[in-house]
């Protein structure tokens, strides 16, 4: 039973709740559009979403076991499980588990309806496994934060919006655009607490190649772009002022997060000071 428990920290199901948004987003746009609800096909996005999001925590935990070690200043949010860096599964496990949860996703891409579905699913499991695997690597030569974005806030609802309706339609890329800036900035903080034992392995995140600082600038400058972006497209008509009027009131978590930031929460590693600003900026992008 310890093992199995120990499988499961690997798996870190707190973050699948996250994967209800961004789908439940596409098929609501979906049905917005005028398109009927197929309820198969959304519990085939959602099932599809899940395998790839934890094949993604089976994959990483053993890729990136070299980096967890040299962190001392993990939190609950970052610094992996802790399961393999405690010895309570092998790290063999979490590979294998991995490669299992690869086929399970490949065959619900199989089972899609429409090339372009199988196509942009392909796209998303792909770029989940080689976030950390050789020999792309993403997350250590600059990428992690983009490739992150691009599927939870892009191929994940795309691939559930053309399941749906086999179209995707310009209102949900519109309310997607700011919150994928909103993600690359939210794995900037994650990485920011990660920055000195990812230096130490060679592991290349943003907050890593450009500094501290420069980073936390970044972070704060893509508040504004977002929220601007996000009254921007309101006013070009593009999108609901409803919809506009329900995003923009989670401003007052930005301003929070880059009061935090400005103030120095990061810059001494304090996982005390740090795991409210992780926690809260996992959380203001969904």
């Amino acid at each position: 039973m310890s093992r199995w428990r120990a499988l499961l920290r690997l798996a870190r199901l707190q973050f699948l709740l996250y994967n209800l948004l961004p789908v439940g987003l596409a098929v609501s746009v979906s049905v917005h559009q005028g398109y009927p609800l197929d309820l198969t096909w959304y519990a085939v996005a959602q099932v599809f979403a899940w395998t790839v999001h934890v094949m993604t925590h089976y994959c990483n935990e053993y890729f990136d076991l070299e980096a967890d070690r040299a962190n001392v200043y993990f939190t609950p949010w970052t610094g992996g499980s802790r399961a393999l860096v405690d010895g309570a599964v092998a790290p063999i496990v979490s590979l294998g588990a991995g490669f299992v949860l690869f086929g399970a996703s490949m065959f619900l891409v199989a089972v899609m309806p429409s090339w372009q579905a199988r196509v942009l699913a392909t796209a998303a499991v792909l770029l989940a496994w080689f976030y950390t695997a050789p020999p792309l690597r993403l997350n250590y030569r600059g990428a992690g934060e983009l490739t992150v974005a691009a599927i939870l806030n892009g191929l994940w609802p795309v691939v559930a919006v053309v399941l749906q309706s086999g179209t995707v339609p310009v209102l949900l890329l519109v309310v997607l655009a700011p919150t994928a800036v909103l993600q690359v900035a939210r794995m900037m903080v994650m990485n920011l607490g990660d920055r000195r034992s990812d230096e130490l392995v060679g592991k290349r995140t943003l907050p890593a190649i450009i500094g501290y600082h420069p980073a936390v600038r970044v972070v704060v400058a893509a508040q504004v772009v977002a929220y601007g972006l996000l009254t921007l497209l309101a006013v070009l008509g593009s999108l609901p002022w409803p919809v506009w009027a329900a995003m923009a009131a989670t401003v007052p978590l930005s301003v929070w997060l880059a009061r935090q930031l400005l103030g120095g929460a990061m810059a001494d590693l304090d996982p005390r000071r740090m795991t409210p600003v992780v926690f809260w900026a996992s959380n203001h992008t969904p």
